[in-house]
């Protein structure tokens, strides 16, 4: 059996056998709210050294309770953060629910057909950003290549998606944000330190047959399209990243609830990254598939456990069509993180 790990969705993950790993990835921004009165004016500086922390939220139906990490990125690439408030939680808990993911298996020899990831960095042909991209388009890119990358013709004859991770990867170094930071793998550390049992959550999904290929033209069209996406975040919203990692990393909870989007968002990047799985296999409800198994996951986990701590993406708890707003339909007490005290 073959395995593939792969990051989607935010915290969501997909493999392609029967085991399970963890990987980050990036989320979406929104227009941040007013300050409130007192709050740390972050600006676009990112925050160093050491930091309160994420916060927690908290589910109850009784006196069972459930309480919720939110991870993100990107975040400052030069902040510590204290876990105060999640040890405290987790030296009470029973177990700690995973991030959800979803498992896929299929037989080895499906597994070698599907293009999971494309693996070709050239433009096919010899072709070059200047002849694949219109005018106005080309004269942005070669703006932001001199801005984040220098000036290296080798990019000019690479794939538009290939260009677009290399130009989000610089401009979040140079904004001192970082995609790697496992949060998620240190809360599972920490859980295993105060002997806390680690509970994986995943929709197991059985492949049997390979979805029609994508043309090459169709690839380079979404390229094309997730470049000119990439270009108008690194141009107008990295700010809004960098004040986002900080009220996560500074557990400014008001500010990152008005940064994060409405509705569940995944940049183009995310989905190139996971070679868009819901579209080639056919399943563009496979969110709402894990998302269905995260909640009977939490269910059974609040009736068994008096205490359980649960990791969820920032984007995930905050969307207004998220897993928090899910829970209450369910007539469960949710309370933020400025009410709760583990």
């Amino acid at each position: 059996m073959h395995s593939k790990i792969v990051p989607w969705l935010g915290a969501l993950l997909l493999t392609t056998s029967a085991w399970a790993q963890h990987a980050p990835a990036p989320a979406g921004t929104a227009p941040p709210p007013p300050a409130p009165a007192g709050a740390v004016q972050l600006q676009t500086v990112t925050v160093r050294g050491e930091q309160p922390g994420p916060a927690l939220w908290e589910v109850r139906r009784g006196d069972h309770v459930l309480w919720i990490v939110g991870t993100l990125s990107p975040l400052p690439k030069h902040a510590e953060w204290q876990w105060t408030k999640l040890e405290q939680a987790l030296s009470r808990s029973t177990e700690l629910l995973e991030a959800p993911s979803a498992r896929l298996k299929m037989p080895p020899s499906l597994f070698s057909r599907l293009a999971l990831q494309p693996s070709a960095k050239l433009n096919p042909g010899g072709g070059t950003l200047q002849r694949l991209l219109s005018p106005d388009m080309y004269e942005r890119w070669l703006a932001l290549r001199h801005q984040y990358l220098g000036d290296d013709d080798a990019l000019q004859f690479m794939r538009p998606i290939i260009v677009a991770q290399r130009l989000y990867e610089k401009a979040l170094a140079a904004n001192d944000l970082t995609n790697d930071i496992d949060v998620a793998g240190m809360v599972e550390k920490l859980a295993h330190h105060h002997g806390v049992r680690v509970i994986g959550v995943r929709y197991e999904l059985v492949v049997t047959h390979a979805p029609p290929a994508k043309t090459s033209d169709q690839d380079q069209q979404q390229g094309i399209a997730c470049l000119d996406e990439t270009m108008r975040l690194v141009e107008h919203d990295m700010p809004k990243l960098t004040e986002r990692a900080n009220a996560w990393a500074t557990g400014d909870m008001k500010t990152l609830q008005g940064l994060m989007p409405q509705k569940s968002y995944e940049p183009c990047i995310v989905s190139s990254i996971n070679g868009d799985f819901e579209h080639q296999l056919n399943i563009p409800d496979l969110p709402q598939r894990i998302e269905s198994a995260w909640m009977e996951a939490a269910d059974a986990a609040l009736v068994r456990n008096r205490h359980t701590v649960a990791i969820l993406s920032m984007d995930q708890l905050l969307s207004s069509d998220g897993y928090l707003a899910k829970l209450k339909e369910r007539g469960y007490v949710v309370r933020a993180p400025e009410d709760v005290q583990p």
